[in-house]
């Protein structure tokens, strides 16, 4: 009888300890509660509950943190003895609370899309972005960039660095969609020839992106990859925005300099798409005269440094659709930057770039990336070289016909003494665009330089290489006047070849000091809008302030004009969603 009442004291415990929306349906009589397919549980009278600030989310079939801003789900439905009256939209029942779920707020009664989310016709299911405090963005970026380095066989069909934030998103969403609403669809384009070689495309209005987050010459500096997904703090629109500072600029490309192989820059090329700004990304310096084995040191042969970065390039972003085809923002890669500078000697310019050139299709056939090929680009300097073999009269021209020269000859002969894995010859045909850095005026450029291209090997019946200018700023010319000149004879019927230019720079370089510190549109302010951490070390990220030319006039606005027509200075440099920090750890 004992007995008996103290099993009937046991049965009455456990009834009155129901946990309501705690209760996960599985007991643990017999072995404990599997916190790795339930969530954070405990065992309650032999039943796994919800620990404590949870509720078991029947739709992700685990334990979910209960939301704490309720005032902005809560419809004010009840759901203690009944399921939410479906007119009140996509709610949950949370602790008898009808709320809705995530993507949705409450609004007279009802779940409504959040701001940035939308409805896709399709479903009527919202889809959206999540902000960067919200659970959503921690749950994805988690999963992006430890999760599956630690444990890949957990995300089946992603791919460490090279999937997206959408395609991780939409990964968290189907496991718990409470959490995380549906990413919207992206339609990335596809073409089958580069871009950049059609007539029809749009000129080339771009800006020259380098902004090294330091304020002082001589500051230390370990990588200067600022396409990399770490460092968003600049250009992601959770940042500073530069990349939409760029497009409220009329900018639609963006000339980058610094590559790391080892990192991702899937987001980065993510973020320029949707915003319709094409990316002209380039080779690092790190395997053409800066790293162990770079291929100053190996008399100029680099293709199996080139082959080692690009190939690991293609697999960290580069190319999607499990790597069949390029990232459709990436629309040309420069090969080289003024390679008639660096290589001494000079005759063995062409056995550096052809073993380059040669590297690259290789590491695209290796891979298996045929789709939206971009084009193949050497920026050479505006130098004169009077031993040139063509055009010694005519800077970047000459190395140009040069170059072109060498290959038609063939590579394999002296002094050059390279022979191609690949047709360089029927590659330079399909995918090469010509590019060149100066700081000359619109006017000079015309005649010292488009003038002969036009007149050059070319642009002919048989080969037409369009050409771009990588960097181009004028430091004694009225900018207001030159930039506007210079994007008024990209593709005119005078020049129909040009393709634009390249606005150097975005933000001035203080780290290099000396002449440098006369270019870049944008200077560092005094109000630290976050501190960033990369590769190992800390930078401050500080607002942007307008800089003048030589004539008083605003370089953003002088830009602005050439590009939209439109003096105004952009609204975004009040960095109105984010306050200035009261102090930075970062480096001055």
């Amino acid at each position: 009888p004992a007995l008996l009442q103290e099993q009937e004291l046991s049965s009455s415990e456990a009834n009155i300890s129901w946990q309501g929306v705690r209760e996960t349906g599985t007991s643990c009589m017999w072995t404990n509660c599997d916190e790795v397919a339930l969530g954070p549980t405990t065992c309650h009278h032999w039943r796994c509950i919800c620990k404590e600030g949870y509720y078991y989310n029947k739709e992700a079939s685990k334990c979910t943190a209960e939301p704490t801003d309720l005032g902005d789900l809560d419809t004010g439905g009840k759901c203690r003895w009944t399921n939410c009256n479906p007119s009140r939209g996509l709610t949950r029942c949370v602790s008898y609370k009808c709320l809705c779920l995530a993507g949705y707020r409450a609004h007279e009664g009802k779940c409504i899309p959040k701001e940035g989310m939308r409805q896709t016709p399709e479903t009527g299911i919202a889809c959206g972005s999540p902000s960067i405090n919200d659970l959503c963005w921690k749950a994805v970026d988690w999963a992006m960039y430890d999760g599956i380095y630690a444990d890949p066989k957990e995300y089946p069909g992603l791919h460490a660095g090279a999937s997206s934030f959408d395609e991780f998103q939409l990964f968290i969403n189907k496991i718990d969609p409470v959490t995380c609403p549906k990413p919207c669809p992206t339609m990335y384009e596809t073409f089958s020839s580069p871009r950049l070689l059609d007539p029809s495309y749009h000129p080339v209005k771009g800006v020259s992106y380098g902004p090294a987050p330091v304020k002082k010459p001589g500051s230390p500096l370990n990588n200067d990859d600022f396409m990399a997904d770490i460092t968003g703090a600049m250009w992601a629109d959770w940042g500073r925005g530069d990349l939409q500072l760029i497009k409220d600029m009329g900018g639609n490309t963006i000339r980058m300099y610094g590559n790391d192989a080892n990192t991702s820059h899937r987001s980065f090329l993510d973020l320029a798409y949707k915003k319709g700004i094409d990316v002209i990304a380039g080779m690092s310096d790190f395997g053409f005269t800066q790293g162990p084995d770079n291929c100053l040191i190996n008399d100029w042969y680099c293709f199996d440094e080139a082959y080692f970065f690009y190939h690991k390039n293609l697999l960290m972003g580069f190319a999607i659709d499990d790597f069949k085809r390029y990232h459709p923002a990436l629309k040309a890669l420069i090969l080289a930057n003024e390679p008639d500078l660096k290589v001494h000697p000079r005759s063995l310019t062409c056995r550096a770039m052809a073993s380059v050139f040669d590297a690259i299709l290789q590491a695209e056939k290796d891979v298996g990336v045929t789709g939206n090929p971009i084009a193949l680009t050497i920026t050479w300097s505006f130098a004169l070289f009077p031993d040139a073999q063509v055009h010694p009269n005519a800077p970047a021209l000459g190395q140009m016909e040069e170059f072109w020269k060498c290959l038609q000859q063939g590579t394999d002969r002296p002094p050059i003494n390279y022979k191609p894995k690949n047709d360089l010859v029927k590659a330079f045909r399909e995918r090469f665009v010509h590019s060149f850095n100066t700081a000359n005026k619109a006017e000079e450029v015309a005649r010292m330089m488009l003038d002969k291209y036009v007149h050059s090997s070319f642009w002919t019946h048989e080969l037409k290489v369009p050409v771009f200018i990588g960097e181009y700023h004028s430091v004694h010319g009225d900018m207001m006047r030159d930039l506007s000149t210079a994007i008024s004879m990209a593709k005119s019927s005078r020049y129909p070849f040009f393709m634009g230019y390249s606005f150097f720079e975005f933000s001035r370089s203080y780290w290099k000091g000396g002449p440098e510190m006369e270019f870049g549109m944008f200077g560092y302010g005094d109000c630290p809008l976050m501190d960033m951490n990369y590769t190992g070390l800390t930078y401050t990220i500080w607002n942007l302030i307008p800089l003048k030319d030589r004539h008083h006039s605003d370089l953003p606005a002088a830009l602005k004009k050439a590009f939209l027509k439109d003096p105004g200075l952009p609204k975004l440099l009040s960095h109105p969603h984010i306050t200035c920090k009261g102090s930075t750890k970062g480096l001055p």
